[in-house]
């Protein structure tokens, strides 16, 4: 424990000046110092190793003293220091990308497996892995790891899954014993959450200087329906990792003959009644490959969806006390802003004394950001526990 305690403070310490750094983009030690509370040779020790690491550099420009004294060189953020691959997975298509320290995203693809094939496609899959660690490699800038999104419920902490019915999982297995033909070849480490979870993170991520997002609820609307959600900035994942399963919220279809029954009469998932395929069923169109929807259509679309929607989400609200949701996905993207724009105005009618905004995501590569944050929040830090 006498050895435990001084690395994990010393990394905690790191990981505070690298925070710091990262929101101000340029700064002096000493302004470090000031900000932080760290001793002034504590400091400088952390930013040896930043600079050891390439996190940081040192400009050519020297803080500015109001005062005697030595003026050092401003530190600046590097954030092509470490680049991390983040892939999102959601039904047949999967999203991948490359992502530095500030949550850009470089060389991001959208790619679509065959209908009647695998829900993972391993061999595919570590070609565009390949790619990408070619590309890092060329510009000579190491790559962390993976963070993957997965359609299902997951245990982060293990690399595992804990349920997915169209791959007949129903007790934990891990991702490398589902997927060793991916998960072999790999030349680095990766982490695994459920892809809406990681979404979340990206955008709780990408929002992260505006303290009015500290918590907020995302809503991912596609080839299923998922959400998750951030409390003061954290994921909230449950006990057993399942919570946020927007899409499994029940509606009545019909009540018992019986008023006396214990049974509820038959029900319907929220999932199963807002999802790529009721849409299609019920007006059939098909929002992810049609690219001229007549205006009338996607009206008649929008009304069917929003009461689902909008009793949804107010539910939540009163839930979680949460003042920001966001919209994403597949649908959202194929009917646009007057899907928002109505969903809107239902909320504001049945929330005459709460207020919630609903949004467009910040990017669309929430869920590949969201992975690659997991993996550099995983990293980073052990990467900060090292000597010196």
């Amino acid at each position: 424990m006498s050895q435990y305690i001084p690395r994990y403070l010393k990394a905690k310490n790191r990981m505070l000046i690298f925070e710091l750094i990262r929101s101000q983009r340029t700064i002096s030690r000493g302004e470090l110092v000031r900000q932080t509370g760290i001793s002034f040779p504590t400091v400088l020790k952390i930013v040896d190793k930043l600079l050891e690491l390439h996190v940081i550099t040192e400009s050519d420009t020297f803080e500015q003293l109001s005062g005697a004294g030595r003026r050092g060189h401003l530190l600046c953020f590097n954030p092509k220091a470490f680049y991390a691959i983040g892939i999102s997975l959601e039904g047949q298509f999967m999203s991948i990308g490359l992502v530095d320290l500030d949550g850009t995203c470089h060389y991001s693809r959208f790619i679509c497996f065959p209908v009647h094939g695998p829900i993972l496609e391993g061999h595919r899959m570590l070609q565009e892995v390949n790619q990408l660690m070619s590309l890092a490699e060329k510009e000579h800038i190491p790559v962390l790891g993976i963070g993957i999104g997965f359609p299902g419920v997951v245990n982060p902490e293990n690399n595992s899954i804990l349920r997915k019915m169209a791959l007949d999982i129903f007790h934990e297995t891990s991702f490398s014993s589902a997927f060793p033909e991916f998960t072999s070849c790999l030349s680095v480490p990766y982490y695994l959450d459920n892809d809406v979870n990681n979404a979340c993170r990206g955008e709780s991520f990408l929002r992260r200087y505006d303290d009015t997002y500290k918590s907020l609820f995302y809503v991912s609307l596609g080839t299923g329906c998922g959400g998750a959600f951030t409390i003061d900035k954290n994921l909230w994942y449950g006990l057993d990792y399942k919570a946020g399963e927007f899409g499994s919220l029940l509606f009545p279809c019909t009540l018992p003959d019986d008023p006396a029954s214990l049974f509820p009469g038959s029900y319907e998932k929220l999932e199963n009644l807002v999802n790529l395929e009721a849409v299609f069923n019920r007006f059939h169109v098909n929002l992810q490959n049609s690219s001229d929807i007549p205006e009338t259509l996607k009206e008649k679309i929008i009304y069917y969806l929003c009461p689902y929607l909008a009793y949804s989400i107010a539910n939540m609200v009163h839930l979680l006390d949460i003042q920001h949701c966001i919209l994403a996905g597949i649908i959202p993207i194929a009917l646009g802003y007057p899907l928002i724009e109505h969903l809107q105005k239902s909320l504001d009618r049945l929330l005459p004394y709460d207020y919630i905004k609903v949004e467009a995501p910040y990017s669309n590569n929430a869920g590949i950001i969201g992975g690659a944050v997991m993996v550099f929040n995983r990293q980073l830090e052990t990467l900060f526990q090292e000597s010196p």
